[in-house]
Order: C-alpha cells, then structure tokens, then sequence
C-alpha cells in the first residue's frame, strides 16, 4: 500500500499557492488517472469526501431539509481518518460562515431549526449569537474578519480568507506524512481550491469586462 501512495505522490505536480497561479498544473481527468493507481476503495473514499468537502460547495450555503442526518449517513463511508478530519473541518467552517449569513441578513437560527448547520459548533454558536465572533475567535481567528467581509458585500475577499484558511489547514495536514495518504488528500483538496479561485477570478474577470463595455455603448 506504502508503494501506491509513493508512485501516487512522485506522479503529481507541484502545487502553487493558489492566489499567486496562473493556470492548473493538472487536469481533471489527469487527477482521476492518479487516483486510481490507489486501491479502490480509497480513490472511492476521497471522491465522497470531495462530495462532502469540495470547494464546489459554497461555504456557508449549507442547504435545507435534515442535513445534519444527510451528512452524518454520507461520512459513514469515510473510514480514512485523514478524510473525516478535514471534512468534519470544512463543514465546522461552512458553520460558522452560515451563521455570520444568517446574522448579517438579521434573522436568527431559531427561523432554520435543525438545518441552518452541522457538526460540534452548532449548539454553541446558538448559545452566544450576539458575541462578534460567537465566542470563537480563539478557534477561528478570522471569523471577524470575514464578518467584515460580508458586511462589505466583498465576496472575493471572503472567498480568498476562508480558502487560505483551509489551505493552511491542509498544509498542515500534509505535512503529517509527506508520502503518505495524508499527502495525498492534502493535493485533492489544494487542487480542488486551486480550480475554483481560477474559475472565480475569470468569472469576476469576465463580468468587469462585461461592465466595461456597457459603459463604452452609453457613451456618447
């Protein structure tokens, strides 16, 4: 198993930061390749955490119905401790950045019982709604900050703060064991951020252009 996960790694490019990019160093399809020279049940594993996880999710749009039962049943397949980590992580932060939504619009939890959030920080962000930073800020630094951010209505700030917080994080992760399945992970879900901030910023692109020449028509 040792020698998949280091034929996996040495088959993988480097990763750049993902703000200071340019394009992705890999496909789509190319990661998929890569993931399969893993044992079955692991590529399965990380495609359901990307499911879970994935930055094609927006943070802090967690969704409606009982999604606290949704995700408890979907990490039940999960059994790779690394995997249930960070998703347990990325969901605690689409918590807190739900809740600073729900603040910001001025509505309270008690109007989304039982589906505004999941995980361990739900009952204590209730407890201590009208705190800046839900009493959290020793965990989660940069809740203020994102607050401000969505006071501002600055949604490419935010998404860069919350995605250099879970890129930190996987960071982190990674260096755990550098030719492990720690490793790994910790690329899947870089590259998963690496996409999105590329998508994002060409999107943004495109609508400034857009605006611009609406604003040549007009003029006269």
């Amino acid at each position: 198993m040792k020698d998949d996960y280091y034929t996996v790694i040495a088959s993988l490019p480097h990763l750049p930061y993902f703000a200071d990019a340019q394009r992705l160093p890999l496909s789509r399809l190319r990661l998929e390749q890569r993931l399969r020279m893993l044992e079955a049940d692991q590529s399965r594993q990380i495609l359901q955490a990307e499911f879970l996880a994935g930055w094609r999710l927006p943070a802090g749009k967690l969704g409606g119905g009982n999604i606290a039962a949704q995700y408890k049943r979907a990490l039940q397949g999960i059994s790779q401790p690394v995997l249930r980590e960070f998703v347990e992580y990325r969901l605690d932060i689409q918590t807190v950045v739900a809740a600073l939504r729900i603040r910001q619009a001025g509505r309270d939890p008690e109007q989304y019982p039982g589906t505004w959030g999941v995980g361990r920080w739900v009952r204590p962000i209730e407890a201590h709604w009208d705190a800046a930073d839900f009493r959290l800020g020793t965990v989660y630094p940069w809740i203020q900050e994102a607050g401000g951010y969505l006071a501002a209505a600055d949604a490419m700030a935010l998404d860069r703060l919350l995605m250099d917080t879970v890129w930190r994080k996987l960071s982190r992760l990674g260096d755990r064991s550098p030719f492990g399945f720690e490793a790994i992970t910790a690329f899947v879900f870089k590259w998963d951020i690496l996409q999105a901030w590329l998508q994002r910023d060409a999107g943004a692109a495109k609508q400034r252009f857009q605006l611009l020449i609406e604003e040549i028509k007009h003029v006269q």
